[in-house]
């Protein structure tokens, strides 16, 4: 059986990784502006079809802690889809923006070893310098909903509620500053949040740098040596 897993995690982790990313730029980019135009079932479809890619790199890297992160945010999601159903609260929020956090930090720890481990530098794992990039910026916005969520006067220009345009207002806040274009409509004011903003601006920066010299370094000891 650990053969096999072996074999197959050889032959499928890294084209997962290629179609995760897409997944979840789409989810992102695509269907939370959707949700936000009151399209109804867009960001719970993207959200399956994140999970069930999420799941299945996660069960073929054998990572116990990352498997079980996404158990419990499947179901901390299912329950707010539910309770959303028939008594709409703030608790909502937070149950949604944990199911997020604790993806993107499977994520980030998982394919955080692909991207930067050993190994030789191929189209996949260079999605996976992406996804890992979106997964930073996603797990920064759950915690600028954490905020919102607890503070109304957190942000200047938004309040955090359990809205359609939530996701989407908070992932364009959230890699505004990751990118360092930031968003002028909308400023943190809350000190944690101010600090989380220059932490990921940080991040944002030093990433692409410590990315590009990684890979380098990974090219140059590929190379045949005579």
């Amino acid at each position: 059986m650990t053969q096999r897993l072996r074999d197959l995690r050889e032959r499928w982790q890294d084209p997962l990784l290629t179609l995760l990313t897409i997944l979840l730029a789409v989810l992102m980019f695509v269907l939370a502006p959707l949700r936000a135009e009151h399209i109804p079932g867009a960001q719970e479809v993207g959200f399956t079809l994140v999970a069930v890619v999420t799941g299945a790199i996660l069960i073929l890297s054998g990572r116990r802690f990352a498997i079980w992160a996404l158990l419990i945010a499947i179901v901390l999601a299912a329950v707010a889809a539910i309770h959303r159903l028939y008594q709409p609260s703030i608790l909502d929020v937070y149950l949604d923006a944990s199911a997020w956090l604790l993806i993107s930090l499977a994520l980030i720890l998982e394919v955080g070893r692909a991207v930067f481990g050993p190994g030789r530098v191929t189209y996949h794992r260079v999605m996976g310098a992406v996804l890992l990039y979106l997964a930073m910026g996603l797990a920064f916005a759950a915690l600028f909903t954490f905020i919102g969520a607890a503070s109304d006067t957190a942000f200047s220009g938004f309040v955090v509620k359990d809205t359609s345009s939530l996701a989407d207002v908070m992932i364009y806040f959230s890699f505004g500053a990751l990118t360092g274009i930031g968003s002028g409509d909308i400023t943190a004011l809350h000190p944690i949040a101010r600090s989380l903003v220059l932490l990921e601006a940080m991040i944002g920066q030093l990433y692409p740098a410590t990315l590009l010299a990684r890979i380098v370094t990974l090219e140059i000891e590929d190379r045949p040596r005579f």
